[in-house]
């Protein structure tokens, strides 16, 4: 049998079974003290160092892989590993000072708080690090990437000169997967960067890896934003927000974006303010033949949530309306 890969690892490895409290020390044990000579050689070499010398001590050697990560960030091993694997970069960037604590573990991708540093003018980011073989967890994402191109790692499209990849891709090899995971996240990373100019209520997007987007954080530190299935409206609040949301749906779709899996779980609340997030689905109404049907289902969910909390409406009708207005001008033999 091979060796287990650090992917397979973190893929099957869920438990929680080390303390890391030390690992934000960062620095090296000491040697022992080697008195070979006595006190008298502690005294004389003392005597030798130049002012200067003694007065500044020596810069403490850093490794080159070392990610400062904070004491309560209880993760085992593997996970630890593919966190600096995958956050490294972004700390060398002076985009992250240091990871505090794992916000949301999920199947598909984990999120963590992190400090952010100075030079960002922001005080935390959320760092969203996809799991390996994130697209095994996806039900019917053939679904979702029907009409799709393929992105690559620097955000950009894939040429069909090169069919190799795309045979990989057809195949199902270990290197189609990992190209067109790569892709998954890049589509959501650029679906924020284009929603967030708009002006919709997403996270604000950062910086973005093969397996990794950094994006504004919503909550404080030890306190992240819940998502809006846990939060308690009254009416007046629920009427509010539901009209904000129905106006980002609506936006999102004069964009050519539908969300696919929206609900009050893609939701982050907080204070009054709402973020939607979760996009790496999004699928594009002039290119997807299941897009009607997602749409559809986006807004129900959504019309369902508030009519817990009192607010009256028609989904089926909302929906229609909307596409009529927007996406009614599609392709011929679309739908």
């Amino acid at each position: 049998m091979g060796k287990n890969t650090l992917s397979d690892q973190l893929a099957q490895d869920d438990t929680l079974d080390e303390d890391f409290a030390d690992l934000v020390a960062g620095s090296q044990r000491p040697r022992p003290s080697q008195n070979r000579r006595g006190s008298d050689f502690k005294r004389k070499r003392a005597d030798t160092m130049t002012p200067s010398a003694a007065a500044v001590p020596a810069e403490p050697m850093q490794r080159a892989d070392f990610l400062p990560m904070s004491g309560a960030l209880d993760v085992t091993s593997t996970e630890r590993e593919w966190v600096i694997e995958h956050l490294l970069r972004f700390y060398h960037a002076k985009q992250i000072s240091r990871v505090l604590r794992r916000v949301k573990g999920g199947k598909e991708a984990n999120v963590y708080c992190c400090q952010a540093h100075p030079d960002t003018g922001l005080e935390f980011i959320a760092a969203k690090i996809y799991r390996p073989r994130m697209l095994r967890a996806l039900r019917n994402d053939a679904q979702y990437r029907q009409g799709r191109a393929l992105i690559n790692a620097a955000g950009s499209v894939v040429g069909a000169r090169d069919w190799r990849l795309h045979k990989a891709i057809a195949q199902g090899s270990s290197t189609g997967r990992a190209a067109a995971q790569v892709s998954w996240v890049e589509y959501e990373y650029q679906t924020m960067q284009r929603l967030h100019q708009a002006g919709a209520d997403v996270p604000r997007p950062l910086r973005s890896g093969e397996y990794t987007i950094l994006m504004e954080y919503l909550g404080e530190m030890l306190i992240s934003a819940p998502t809006l299935n846990l939060v308690d409206l009254d009416r007046d609040e629920a009427q509010g927000l539901y009209a904000r949301l129905m106006r980002n749906v609506e936006l999102m779709l004069s964009l050519n974006v539908i969300h696919g899996d929206l609900s009050p779980y893609n939701v982050l609340y907080w204070e009054g303010d709402i973020k939607i997030i979760d996009f790496p689905q999004v699928v594009d109404p002039t290119q997807n033949q299941d897009a009607l049907f997602l749409f559809q289902r986006d807004v129900e969910r959504l019309c369902q949530y508030f009519s817990r909390h009192g607010v009256i409406s028609n989904p089926k009708r909302i929906a229609r309306e909307l596409w009529e207005r927007h996406a009614a001008k599609r392709p011929a033999g679309m739908l």
